[in-house]
């Protein structure tokens, strides 16, 4: 994280006015995690740095020290949902695997994270205040993510799917473009599935989302286990390789 709001720093100045709400964590990491909890529950407009500070123990104007605003709070937030799959799908854009073992890697360790986030805080993702202007590096890091995909899926249709599909339409737009938004939208879709319900396991999220997408792009069930294994093998030999969620 290289947001300068976002690093740590050391408390100073007045004692907290409560006892933390996670003493396991530093004080800016403790600003963060409430946030997130609060953002999830009330909504971000509904949702005042007072009631932050309430939740984390501490005086309003110690929480201005870390953050200088709510909606920096929320940019630190959403960047840290997206940076870990664009580091990621960074490395899989240059690895020699086949196409569709880097795209199955990639779907495995987005969807993961996602799954795996507290409070599924990925759906914040949908908040209208997602055009504010200081929310611009999210927008373009989830738009960099979004044309990895992109080229990892038009390698990796298979023929009888790429027929299927036929010619481009009468928009601008090809059915393959299409096709991105298909996959791209399975991946978030476990954000809905965790708000419907909270309590589900993430590695059958996991599992199911990755297996629905390669069948989407015509990789049967005989070929999809290999697929998930060989991506399974990638991951793990990333430098500062990530947790990969069980599939």
């Amino acid at each position: 994280m290289t947001d300068h709001a976002a690093q740590p720093r050391a408390e100073r100045g007045r004692p907290r006015a409560a006892a933390a709400h996670r003493p396991d964590l530093s004080a800016t990491e403790q600003i963060l995690d409430a946030a997130a909890q609060l953002f999830v529950e009330r909504g971000f407009a509904a949702t005042s740095t007072r009631a932050i500070a309430d939740r984390v123990g501490i005086r309003q104007a110690s929480l201005y020290y870390h953050f200088p605003s709510k909606e920096q709070i929320l940019k630190v937030l959403l960047m840290r949902t997206v940076q870990p799959s664009t580091r990621v799908a960074a490395y899989l854009e240059a690895a020699p695997e086949p196409a569709v073992v880097r795209l199955a890697a990639l779907i495995c360790f987005d969807t993961g994270q996602l799954a795996r986030s507290s409070y599924n805080i990925g759906t914040l993702y949908f908040l209208p205040e997602i055009r504010n202007e200081l929310l611009e590096p999210f927008r373009r890091e989830r738009a960099r993510l979004r044309d990895t995909y992109a080229a990892l899926i038009m390698h990796s249709v298979e023929a009888s799917v790429r027929a299927d599909l036929g010619p481009t339409g009468g928009g601008s737009r090809s059915a393959l473009d299409y096709l991105v938004d298909v996959i791209f939208g399975l991946v978030e879709s476990v954000i809905a599935i965790r708000a419907d319900r909270p309590d589900e396991d993430a590695a059958a999220l996991v599992s199911t989302i990755l297996y629905s997408s390669l069948r989407v792009l015509g990789h049967d069930g005989d070929s999809s286990p290999g697929i998930t294994e060989q991506a399974g093998i990638l991951l793990r030999g990333m430098p500062d390789a990530p947790v990969v969620p069980e599939t």
